[in-house]
């Protein structure tokens, strides 16, 4: 008998189609799990303060637990889930996660909410990165870019259903009863990701004899020069999405003398451009490679900012006054801004593309936490400006989003770094 016909078949380098695709929204599902319980603090805050007897500045603390401890989080669990895989680390985090908003919905303290909301931060850490390491490992290279890119989505569903399921539940429930509807959620999903994430395919990763221990495949990772230029250019992307999508565009809308209901219908657009432009550049990314559709994004970004600026030093003193563009010009623009900008998920392509994929986790961990940390700073450091300045409010404004201005500038910079990458 030929040799050949008792030979044993190669394992197949990719599960199956069904197999990898229910990996990758399994994860998908728990990261929207964990956004509703982040952002459902918001809608229900008024209520928390007033039972828990917190001032408003104590409240905001509570808030930002949960981000804080997340962010610092996210090189942890990344490092966890290469060495040892989602398949056991998925269902224990949503577990975790569902137990600290029950038990969120029994504190009386700021102590206990305190406590709760960090806790929910540490498990939540893992939900992003697991999604990156489900589609690299389960999906062919060209799909990591679009899979990254329709992530990007589960954040702004994850917020919609936080603000609008809290809004809606809590008239009849009251803020408890509303976390302890989302916390009987995490059971199920523990369940269903333990049967969706086989141990055969993301279970521990064959390890390196040099990455044996965390701190080997962490120094690798931190020393491709692909991932420091994939966090500044994600940095200065998210940056923007965080700050100037969350807050700064809808104060320079309102210094425009638009009205609230403008201002919001113009900051929506925001979003919906950013909803559309993370796929589609996703999908750029994996047929063309990253590079182009990145610098082509980043670029309208940086012109459709300055046009949305209408900067004193280009029209004249008089004439941000004089200029006032109908409302679809103005929700078209900042709609433009949100599609440039979704291209930062292309980050996470250039930065894990030179790394083997058992460093998958860890490689999107060191990059998200330059976007959660440039997010949380592009919040925050811009509302110094109008208090240091004594100018009319739209000049204050614009003043302000010179910082994203600058955030851009670094992520075009970096972008022209990178090494272009044939592809096979």
């Amino acid at each position: 008998m030929p040799v050949s016909s008792c030979a044993v078949s190669p394992a197949p380098a990719f599960p199956s189609r069904p197999v990898a695709f229910g990996a990758y929204f399994v994860a998908l599902a728990f990261m929207v799990y964990q956004l509703t319980l982040q952002t459902m603090f918001v809608p229900l805050s008024g209520f928390i303060c007033k039972d828990l007897s917190m001032t408003a500045i104590q409240g905001s603390v509570v808030s930002a637990s949960f981000l804080a401890v997340y962010a610092c989080m996210q090189i942890p669990a990344g490092v966890l889930l290469d060495r040892f895989g989602s398949t056991w680390l998925v269902p224990m985090a949503c577990v975790i996660l569902g137990l600290a908003a029950f038990y969120f919905s029994w504190i009386h303290t700021l102590t206990g909410a305190l406590v709760a909301r960090m806790l929910m931060g540490a498990v939540a850490a893992f939900a992003f990165p697991a999604v990156g390491m489900a589609a690299r490992r389960g999906l062919p290279p060209f799909m990591f870019p679009l899979m990254m890119g329709l992530a990007d989505i589960g954040f702004g569903l994850g917020g919609v259903i936080g603000n609008f399921g809290s809004a809606l539940l809590q008239p009849m429930l009251g803020w408890r009863g509303t976390m302890q509807v989302a916390a009987a959620f995490a059971l199920p999903m523990a369940i269903i990701a333990l049967w969706l994430l086989p141990r055969q395919w993301f279970g521990a990763a064959v390890v390196a004899k040099e990455e044996a221990n965390a701190h080997g495949g962490l120094r690798r990772v931190l020393a491709s020069r692909d991932v420091w230029l994939a966090a500044v250019i994600y940095g200065g992307g998210c940056g923007t999405v965080y700050g100037f999508g969350s807050m700064w565009n809808q104060q320079l809308a309102l210094a425009w003398d638009w009205s609230p209901a403008q201002a919001s219908v113009i900051s929506t657009s925001f979003f919906i451009g950013v909803g559309l432009g993370a796929p589609l550049t996703g999908w750029l990314g994996g047929k063309f490679g990253p590079e182009r559709p990145l610098k082509w994004g980043l670029w309208l970004t940086f012109v459709m900012l300055l046009i949305w600026m209408k900067p004193r030093i280009l029209l004249g003193p008089e004439l941000p006054r004089l200029f006032a563009p109908p409302l679809w010009f103005d929700s078209a623009n900042v709609g433009l801004i949100g599609l440039g900008v979704a291209s930062s998920v292309l980050a996470f392509e250039i930065g894990c593309r030179s790394l083997p994929t058992r460093l998958t986790a860890t490689t999107v961990g060191v990059i998200n936490l330059a976007g959660v940390g440039c997010g949380a700073a592009l919040q925050v450091i811009p509302s110094i400006v109008p208090e240091i300045m004594t100018s009319e409010r739209y000049t204050e404004v614009q003043a302000a989003h010179l910082f994203f201005v600058a955030a851009l500038i670094a992520a075009i910079i970096a972008c022209a770094k990178v090494k272009r990458v044939p592809r096979s």
